[in-house]
């Protein structure tokens, strides 16, 4: 079963009680309501805690580089894509896009 993983800010960070809103009432339903997704979890990233490695370069920031991060077990990515095709995905991504900064991604990943 795939496995995607969404790392994204929020475009303006006055918006984020509206994007929680927008988040738990239509984005959260609407995927985990899809007939491909057995899994949409979401985290709000609240603060940097320390570095990840034992040398880390420079400062640590003073705020986290991302605020969401989300994971999506998908149990057809063919159906998904083929859904993001349709007038009704391209309207779902279009009313995400009003918050999300262009630079989120989304990624394909497996359990090491």
């Amino acid at each position: 079963m795939p496995t995607l993983f969404a790392v994204y800010n929020i475009k303006e960070k006055q918006m984020a009680e509206e994007f929680d809103k927008y988040l738990t009432n239509t984005k959260i339903p609407g995927i985990r309501g899809a007939p491909w997704c057995t899994a949409f979890n979401t985290w709000k990233i609240d603060k940097v805690l320390a570095p990840a490695v034992s040398e880390p370069e420079g400062e640590l920031p003073s705020e986290s580089p991302y605020m969401y991060v989300a994971k999506i077990e998908v149990s057809d990515l063919d159906a998904m894509v083929s859904f993001l095709g349709t007038d009704e995905g391209k309207a779902f991504v279009k009313s995400w896009s009003v918050y999300i900064d262009p630079g989120a991604i989304f990624t394909l990943g497996h359990e090491v």
